[in-house]
């Protein structure tokens, strides 16, 4: 009998533990960003990598667009090894805007640098392109009010895998429309990363089209989900609108140009 009386309450305290730490989910997110991606051409390998985004965040009132959330300025050398591999190093500025518009408590905008470096290997098969991308950031970031103004610094470390497939043709050249499935995960660490190591899981989906060897588009729908910083038992999710522009261009003298590729080989 007080063998039988133990298990219960173990049995008891176990089924509490576990309502405890059972995860939490918040409410379903919205956010839009608007993000041009550009490659200009410097020398034969050397690349300037230049990417800006436009970020807001919704609103049960105003989904998606409701007010300002982040402008995202990140720039770096792109070294290309060979057709399959390259790497790129450089900086990051984000401006981050408060999230309480009307709170003077909360600074209007704060930064967030970082400095980065990105693996990238591509694997071309004979109707799709498949890419694996390895990111890794070193940022400094501080919290939204003012009475918070020291900088804690922290990684990030990323995983990316996804795919070009043509879907009008068999090669990805101007007049093709493509599909590019995409997952990403993200890991933080830090002395102020607690339990919170998966800072984002992202599912993302979009169509674009190559207009010309130098631009292309994309509209998409990324769905994510990630630990809260301060509660690790609590995730975070998002649908997040998304349209990119790609544009390519060469900056070096006319007599050094090596002629364009032709895409329809």
């Amino acid at each position: 009998m007080r063998k039988f009386l133990l298990l219960i309450f173990l049995g008891t305290c176990f089924n509490i533990s576990a309502q405890e730490f059972e995860p939490q989910v918040e409410e379903l997110g919205t956010n839009m960003w608007l993000s041009s991606y550009n490659k200009f051409r410097i020398a034969e390998k050397l690349y300037w990598a230049a990417e800006m985004h436009y970020r807001r965040t919704g609103s049960s009132e105003n989904p998606f667009i409701d007010r300002m959330a982040q402008v995202y300025n990140r720039h770096g050398l792109n070294y290309v090894v060979s057709p399959n591999f390259n790497f790129t190093v450089g900086g990051v500025l984000r401006l981050n805007f408060t999230p309480e518009p009307n709170n003077t408590e909360y600074d209007p905008i704060y930064i967030e640098p970082r400095v980065w470096h990105q693996y990238l290997f591509v694997l071309p098969f004979p109707r799709f392109m498949l890419y694996n991308r390895i990111r890794i950031e070193h940022r400094w970031k501080r919290g939204a009010a003012i009475s918070n103004d020291e900088f804690k610094f922290g990684n990030r470390w990323r995983y990316n895998f996804y795919m070009k497939i043509p879907i009008n043709g068999t090669k990805l050249k101007p007049g093709t429309f493509y599909v590019s499935p995409s997952m990403e995960l993200i890991m933080q660490s830090g002395k102020n990363i607690v339990g919170s190591f998966v800072e984002d899981l992202r599912l993302y989906g979009n169509i674009g089209y190559i207009s010309s060897p130098r631009v292309s588009s994309s509209l998409g729908v990324m769905y994510t989900t990630g630990q809260d910083l301060y509660d690790p038992t609590l995730y975070k999710r998002r649908i997040i609108l998304r349209l990119s522009t790609y544009i390519s261009l060469d900056f070096r003298k006319e007599e050094q140009k090596i002629p364009n590729v032709k895409l329809s080989d």
